[in-house]
């Protein structure tokens, strides 16, 4: 295994054991949910924003397997 897939297996792994941003935004102002009905994974997402549109809120909930997870942990992170 070269060291970039290591790299992204650990970061993959690691946001999966520890997700950023799990849970809801209490007064969220924007809902988002995917379903995909072949594998069940289910998420919904919320955000919530202030008054000049700016983000200050984002969070994850809901049932999916490692990669899943991991990518809308990092997805929150990143935005």
């Amino acid at each position: 295994m070269s060291a970039t897939q290591s790299l992204y297996q650990e970061v993959i792994l690691d946001h999966n054991r520890k997700p950023r941003n799990y849970g809801a935004v209490a007064d969220a102002s924007h809902h988002a949910e995917g379903l995909n009905p072949l594998c069940g994974d289910h998420i919904r997402l919320t955000l919530k924003l202030d008054a000049a549109d700016n983000i200050s809120g984002i969070a994850f909930e809901g049932e999916s397997c490692a990669i899943c997870k991991a990518s809308a942990s990092m997805m929150t992170t990143s935005v």
